[in-house]
Order: structure tokens, then sequence, then C-alpha cells
């Protein structure tokens, strides 16, 4: 079974994760077949994520379901989060204003830092991992500067 989604299935132990309303649910349901058609067309994608510290790839985790990721009402400004001593996973208003590819990369970025991408510090492989997945383009990536038409960030660590 894939990692899961809380619909309310789930008492997050965190206080303020939370279930998501039947509005988001498309872009999640949206956020996780393209997850599973990244992984599966993109092999950069899980090659990227065995480098991280914990060494798994991108498609151990999406099938892993110990893995729950939750609505955080109040994580603005942020995009997404995860707390690392549950492992659970947050995502955020912002991410859904900014649309289902905004989704799609704050999973991407928070599943990277599960698989031990650094939170603090303004180490970069977390976000590095939406580029390799295919969310930003390589001028992005190598010039450093963002193109604000990808949800791929160079400038966002941690």
């Amino acid at each position: 079974m894939p990692f899961q989604f809380n619909v309310g299935d789930h008492s997050s132990p965190i206080w303020n994760y939370t279930r998501f309303d039947s509005a988001q649910y498309n872009k999640l349901k949206w956020a996780r077949n393209k997850l599973f058609k990244m992984v599966k067309n993109l092999p950069g994608c899980n090659a990227y994520f065995r480098t991280l510290p914990r060494g798994r790839s991108l498609s151990d985790m999406i099938g892993d379901s110990s893995i729950w990721v939750n609505y955080g009402p109040t994580l603005s400004p942020l995009y997404g989060e995860i707390h690392v001593p549950s492992g659970e996973i947050a995502v955020g208003d912002r991410a859904f204003n900014m649309g289902r590819w905004m989704v799609l990369a704050t999973i991407v970025h928070e599943f990277a830092h599960r698989n031990g991408a650094p939170i603090t510090g303004g180490d970069t492989r977390a976000e590095e991992a939406v580029y390799h997945c295919g969310l930003g383009n390589s001028k992005e990536y190598y010039e450093g500067v963002d193109d604000p038409s990808t949800p791929y960030d160079p400038s966002v660590g941690g």
C-alpha cells in the first residue's frame, strides 16, 4: 500500500496537522498519480533520492504506507513541512493556492527531508530533489535563478 493522505482516517500526533478536505483531494490524487509516473519515467528521480542520507529511492518511499501526508493549515508562509521525530509530513495552503504542480513539488521536497535531506543550514538537497524529479529547468539549476513558471526554486534551502 502506498503512502497515505490524511482524509479523516488518521489522527496525527502533531497538533496542527489535520485531515485534508474534499476540495483539496483532487489536487492530492493528481499529485499521487504524477509521483507514480515520475518514478516510472524519470530514472534520475530515484537515482537522486538514493544519494540522500537515508538512501531510499522515491519509489520505495511512495510505496511506504507508514508515511502520512497531512494538511497543515497553520504552515504559512511555508508550502509544507516535516515533523522530524514522527516523520509526518504536512502540506499547507500556500502550496494549494499555487496549484497542483506546487502541491506535487512540496510532497517531493518533504519526501526528500524524510529521506534525510537536512532541514536547516540552508542545505538545498530537498529542493534539488524537485529539480531531479523533473519539476524545474536546467537554467534554474545551473545558474541559480528562479523561473517562476516552474515549482522548483534554487534559492530554497532547508
